[in-house]
C-alpha cells in the first residue's frame, strides 16, 4: 500500500523538474513517509536488484561530498573558482570556508531529490516475482492517464486548471508532465513496454490475439499522439521505439496465419498508419513534422549555447561546480550574443550538465552504470530469464537506451515522474528471477 501511494503521488505531482515547485512540498514528506512504512513492515531484498543500491549510494555520495566546508586556502586553489576569489575579496569573505558546491541550497534539492529512486527501489524489493512483473499494468497506465489528460488539457485551452505547473507547455498535449519532450520520451518508452505486455504468458490464444489487436491500436494512437504533440525529440524516440518494440521479440506471429492472413495484415498496418498520417497533415495538426521543415535547427539555443558549455566544463573539471549550480554558472559564462529575456534552465544535455556541475566523480558513477547496462542488456538477449522475465528484461534495456538518448537533447530523468519509471525499469533489468516464474499465467 506504502509503494502504491508512492507511485500515485510521484505520478500526479512529480512532473516538474524545478526545485521550486509547490508540489514537491507534498511529494517529499510523503516519499519520506513511505519509506519508513516500507523498511518498517517489509523486508527489502536488496539483492534483487543489485548493483542499483550501489550506484545510487555513490551518487548520493558525490553529492553530498560537495556539501563539505573546505578551507579556504583549498576552496580558492580549485579550478574556476578564480571570478569568485575576487568577489570574496571585495567582501571581505576571504577567510571563510566554503562547500565545494557553489550553489548548496540547489545541491541539497538535488541530493534530497534522490528519496524517489530510493523509494521506488525498496517499494520493488518489497514485492513478490509476480508482482514485480505486474508493476507493468500501472507504468502502462500512467502513460494512458498523461495522454488522456494531455487531451483534456488542450480541449480546455491555455487558461485550463489542468495544466497544474505555473511554468509549463500551456496550450500543449503534456499530460502529467511540464514539458512536451518529456511526454514524448515517455511516450517512446511505451512502445517497448506495450510489445512486452502482448507477450505476456497466457493459457488462452484468444487472450493473446486480443493483446496484439489492442498493442498494435494504443501504437497507433501513441504515434498520431506525438504527431500532434509538436516534439522533435519524442517523434525521433517514437521512431526509435517502434523499433525496438519489434526488437524486443522479433517475430509478429505471422508464421502461424495463411498468405493471405499475412498479406492483409500487412496492407491493413500500412493504410492504418498512412490514414492517421494524411489525417494529421491534412489537419495541420502533425506539429512535430512541421517543426522539424520550419525550423532552422542551427538557431536552437541550446546549439548555439554547445561552444560556451564545452568551455565551462574546460574551465571548471576535475570537480565541477557543484549540483543545481548550472542556471549560476552559465550566466557568469554567457556571451552577450545569446542573451534573451528568458534564462537557461539547463544544459538540454544531461551528460554535459552532469561533467559541469557533478566532474569527474558524477562521471565515473555515469560510466559505471553504463557499464552495467551494457552487460545486463547483453544478458537479456543472449541468456534469456525464465519465459515470463524475457520481453519484460529485454524492453526494460531498450526503454533506458531510449530515455538515456532523451537526456542528451533534454533532462526528463531530472522529472520526479520519469525518474521512478526510469528506476522501474533498471529494477527489472537488474532482477534475476526465480525459477518459480516460468510457468505463470497472468
Amino acid at each position: 500500500m506504502a509503494f502504491a501511494v508512492l507511485a500515485v503521488v510521484v505520478a500526479f505531482l512529480g512532473g516538474s523538474s524545478r526545485p521550486d515547485i509547490n508540489s514537491l512540498l507534498i511529494l517529499r514528506p510523503v516519499c519520506v513517509l513511505c519509506i519508513v512504512a516500507m523498511l518498517l513492515k517489509s523486508r527489502v531484498e536488496w539483492n534483487s536488484v543489485k548493483p542499483l543500491p550501489l550506484l545510487l549510494a555513490l551518487f548520493a555520495a558525490t553529492i553530498a561530498l560537495q556539501l563539505i566546508p573546505l578551507p579556504p586556502s583549498l576552496w580558492y586553489g580549485l579550478r574556476g573558482r578564480e571570478s569568485y576569489d575576487t568577489v570574496a575579496k571585495l567582501l571581505g569573505g576571504t577567510d571563510l570556508w566554503h562547500p565545494l558546491a557553489l550553489s548548496p541550497d540547489r545541491a541539497w534539492n538535488s541530493l534530497v531529490s534522490l528519496l524517489v529512486p530510493l523509494g521506488v527501489m525498496i517499494g520493488f524489493g518489497t514485492l513478490t516475482d509476480r508482482q514485480r512483473r505486474l508493476l507493468l499494468l500501472p507504468v502502462l497506465g500512467i502513460v494512458a492517464v498523461s495522454m488522456v489528460l494531455g487531451v483534456m488539457q488542450v480541449a480546455g485551452g491555455e487558461t485550463s486548471p489542468l495544466y497544474w505547473y505555473r511554468v509549463s507547455g500551456r496550450g500543449q498535449l503534456i499530460g502529467l508532465l511540464a514539458n512536451r519532450n518529456h511526454q514524448g520520451a515517455l511516450m517512446a518508452i511505451a512502445l517497448p513496454l506495450l510489445r512486452a505486455w502482448t507477450l505476456s504468458p497466457t493459457s488462452r490464444n484468444q487472450t493473446a490475439r486480443a493483446r496484439n489487436i489492442i498493442g498494435l491500436a494504443v501504437a497507433a494512437v501513441i504515434i498520431l499522439f506525438v504527431l500532434v504533440l509538436g516534439s522533435r525529440a519524442g517523434l525521433v524516440l517514437v521512431l526509435l521505439g517502434l523499433i525496438t518494440a519489434f526488437l524486443v521479440e522479433p517475430s509478429t506471429g505471422a508464421s502461424r496465419l495463411s498468405a493471405r492472413q499475412r498479406w492483409l495484415m500487412a496492407g491493413g498496418l500500412v493504410i492504418g498508419v498512412s490514414v492517421l498520417l494524411a489525417v494529421a497533415l491534412t489537419a495541420d495538426r502533425a506539429v512535430a513534422i512541421g517543426r522539424f521543415v520550419d525550423n532552422d535547427l542551427g538557431t536552437e539555443g541550446r546549439l548555439a549555447a554547445l561552444p560556451t558549455l564545452l568551455h565551462i566544463i574546460a574551465q571548471t573539471l576535475p570537480f565541477g561546480t557543484g549540483f543545481g549550480s548550472f542556471v549560476a554558472v552559465y550566466a557568469s559564462y554567457e556571451p552577450d550574443a545569446l542573451l534573451k529575456t528568458s534564462y537557461f534552465n539547463n544544459a538540454h544535455n544531461d551528460l554535459i550538465e552532469l561533467a559541469i556541475t557533478g566532474g569527474v566523480p558524477a562521471l565515473l558513477v555515469l560510466a559505471g552504470f553504463v557499464v552495467w547496462w551494457i552487460r545486463a542488456s547483453w544478458q537479456s538477449i543472449v541468456m534469456p530469464p525464465p519465459t515470463p522475465w524475457r520481453a519484460l528484461q529485454r524492453a526494460s534495456a531498450f526503454a533506458i537506451l531510449i530515455l538515456l538518448l532523451a537526456s542528451l537533447t533534454d533532462y526528463p530523468l531530472r522529472t520526479p515522474l520519469l525518474g521512478a519509471v526510469f528506476t522501474i525499469l533498471c529494477c527489472w533489468l537488474a532482477h534475476i528471477p526465480t525459477t518459480g516464474t516460468h510457468h505463470e499465467n497472468d
